[in-house]
């Protein structure tokens, strides 16, 4: 029994010469008592492991893993100065950098990554999907739980502001009408003009993410937009939008990119009245180019559009599309897409009847720093949106024998800086133009609006 006894006290004082509490005060640990100490104890030995990036990089992974993100920043910062080639520790960094509001610094890490031969290719697919879907805030996590989790994102904004064209009138002041006894030109009434007034447009939108085996990614988006007119011009409006989304990499070599498949739908009200709905169904195909700093998107889809005010202007819309998004930069990306297609009516009595279109969309988001006054250092946001349709058939006998060809531009510029954690200011200046022959449908309306804006991404 003695001897027993002795065996075990040398067993109890060799496992305790081993456990992490000896490792505190001299040295730093061996990486395999890391993977069970907690969080305070990696605390500990932070300075002992001055010089171990291994351990630094650990120490941020598990500090990300619990929701720390700029403890793990810092950390994995620490990591990355000591040795700027471990890739686990760059996307851990990049993950960091992205939920706390640098996106573009997170992207442009990402970037680093997928340049890397090492790189495997599963792991590229996954990487590279992420950077498409513009979320390098949910990056795959070498540290965190396999099982699937959902991953949730949500924006708050509102502004106030001005608009010369509340009401969206037409933008005329007389119409010509073709009657059995010649051509009477009507002229439109004070209440069917353009109307100014001050406004406030509120939005809400809430995206969600799913990741599978293999890259897979099922994801949705709902958002609500609501705009109140002060002076109830018949300018109040809401529109809701929702989708989801089923993405699936393929590896292909140079063809290599993404598989999405889209189901969504909108609907909008003016007043209480709904004035306007659709569903559509895409198929999109993304892949990378250039070394992976751009993404060409060819997609094909449909859009059942439906006017419960006026269902025989409804109408089925086949389109096909190209996009090409692009990073020039650590802190700019650029969105460029063309496409067309023809807008079939429902039925046969529809103004104009069948309606070819054509799209084209151009949008540039940069990061933009004021180096005499940091605190002006924002983002920069300026879009184009430009569609020009054409009517197979004549609009309507009162105005003679007139095939509309309308054409309609849209562009804003927006900055916005941050205030505080997840809150920015911002302004918006907003304009549209729409032009055709049939003076019913010419419009023009200018804005501008300041606003707040709350956001957890």
């Amino acid at each position: 029994m003695p001897h027993v006894g002795f065996m075990a006290l040398m067993a109890f004082l060799t496992l305790g010469l081993c456990t992490p509490m000896a490792f505190a005060q001299n040295t730093c640990p061996a990486p395999t008592h890391w993977q069970t100490a907690s969080v305070a104890q990696l605390a500990l030995w932070a300075e002992t492991c001055h010089d171990n990036a291994f351990f630094h990089a650990h120490r941020g992974a598990v500090l990300l893993a619990q929701g720390q993100t700029e403890a793990a920043a810092v950390s994995l910062e620490k990591a990355l100065l000591i040795n700027p080639d471990l890739p686990g520790a760059q996307l851990d960094f990049a993950q960091s950098l992205a939920q706390i509001g640098l996106k573009s610094s997170a992207r442009a890490i990402l970037n680093d990554v997928l340049q890397r031969p090492d790189i495997q290719p599963s792991l590229k697919a996954q990487l590279s999907q992420a950077q498409r879907a513009g979320s390098p805030a949910h990056l795959p996590h070498k540290s965190m739980d396999s099982s699937l989790q959902w991953q949730w994102a949500s924006l708050l904004q509102s502004a106030y502001g001005h608009e010369s064209n509340l009401n969206s009138a037409t933008h005329t002041d007389s119409l010509t009408l073709f009657l059995l006894n010649g051509p009477v030109t009507l002229g439109l009434a004070d209440n069917a003009k353009p109307a100014a007034g001050n406004a406030l447009k509120s939005t809400a939108v809430v995206q969600g993410g799913l990741k599978g085996a293999g890259g897979q990614e099922l994801s949705v988006n709902a958002a609500l937009a609501y705009k109140a007119d002060a002076a109830s011009m018949g300018g109040n409006n809401r529109t809701a939008e929702g989708s989801i989304k089923y993405s699936l990499p393929m590896l292909a070599g140079a063809a290599s990119g993404v598989w999405q498949v889209a189901l969504g739908g909108t609907q909008f009200w003016i007043g209480n009245q709904t004035a306007y709905q659709d569903s559509g169904l895409k198929l999109k195909y993304a892949w990378d180019s250039m070394g992976g700093t751009c993404k060409w998107s060819p997609s094909v889809g449909r859009i059942e559009q439906r006017f419960p005010q006026s269902e025989s202007l409804n109408g089925t819309y086949d389109y096909a599309r190209i996009e090409w998004a692009c990073s020039l930069g650590k802190n700019q990306e650029t969105l460029f897409a063309l496409g067309g297609g023809q807008d079939k009516a429902q039925e046969a009595s529809r103004p104009g009847g069948n309606r070819g279109r054509n799209e084209l969309l151009l949008r540039h988001e940069q990061l933009v720093g004021v180096s005499m006054l940091p605190a002006a250092s924002g983002q920069l946001s300026a879009w184009l949106r430009y569609s020009l349709s054409q009517d197979q058939n004549i609009f309507s006998e009162l105005l003679g024998e007139l095939k509309s060809r309308t054409s309609r531009a849209e562009w804003g510029l927006g900055y916005w800086v941050p205030v505080a954690k997840m809150w920015s200011m911002g302004i918006n200046l907003e304009a549209t133009s729409q032009r055709s022959n049939n003076t019913l449908f010419n419009l023009k309306n200018s804005g501008v609006y300041v606003g707040l804006r709350w956001s957890d991404s």
